[in-house]
């Protein structure tokens, strides 16, 4: 039973591990910033504006 429990905590360690590595979310880039390579990260920004842009078109329009 020990055994047992010690090799369900080896491979739970080992699952942390391979989880918190250091590349991007949507590749296998190196992390730049908030979890994203270079590219996914601008691409993220360049849509988090234009999302944003559309939502005050949006409200300009229609009150």
């Amino acid at each position: 039973m020990k055994k047992m429990m010690a090799l369900i905590a080896a491979l739970a360690l080992a699952a942390s591990l391979t989880a918190c590595g250091g590349h991007c979310k949507s590749c296998d880039q190196p992390v730049y910033k908030d979890g994203y390579c270079e590219y996914h990260y601008a691409l993220n920004a360049a849509q988090d504006l234009v999302d944003d842009a559309a939502q005050a078109a949006q409200d300009a329009i229609f009150g």
